[in-house]
């Protein structure tokens, strides 16, 4: 398994809780939709650099989340097959979720249990043939509570 901070491999994860972002940016209408969901695991497929910082972590979902998007929400921006439909109208269906530690200075790491990070959709799938995360790709949506799991759960 990769090393993905600090000497400690951390592979697998469960995202036990979503909130919106107290600053005011994510997703606040979707956030129940979100949590009704959790928890959910996924694996640390990689490590991507951004514009900001260097450690963003690509995570895959073991099943996927609904997203409804907004109305105004630009479709155009993933695949048109990950897109479903059902009762509350159209919605994407979200494989992987973007991740970073809530606080500058602190790592993903073994043995963390409900740690604060940042949580964003990926809206479109080919993030993870890219070099560095490219922000239009995902849709912030707030910030999470992770543990860490020594294995994927059946």
């Amino acid at each position: 398994m990769a090393d993905y901070s600090g000497g400690a491999a951390v592979p697998y994860l469960t995202i036990d809780s979503i909130d919106w972002d107290q600053s005011g940016d994510g997703l606040p209408h979707a956030i129940p939709e979100l949590q009704g969901q959790l928890p959910e695991s996924g694996k640390l497929a990689r490590r991507l650099p951004g514009p900001d910082r260097s450690d963003y972590f690509l995570v895959v979902l073991q099943k996927p989340l609904r997203f409804h998007p907004q109305p105004d929400f630009d479709w155009t921006r993933g695949q048109p097959e990950f897109r479903s439909r059902d009762d509350a109208g159209e919605f994407l269906w979200i494989y992987a979720v973007i991740v970073c530690s809530l606080a500058m200075g602190t790592q993903i790491h073994r043995g963390m249990k409900s740690f604060p990070v940042q949580l964003a959709l990926v809206i479109d799938n080919t993030v993870g043939r890219d070099e560095t995360l490219a922000f239009e790709k995902c849709e912030y949506a707030g910030q999470a509570l992770v543990t860490d799991l020594p294995e994927m759960p059946e």
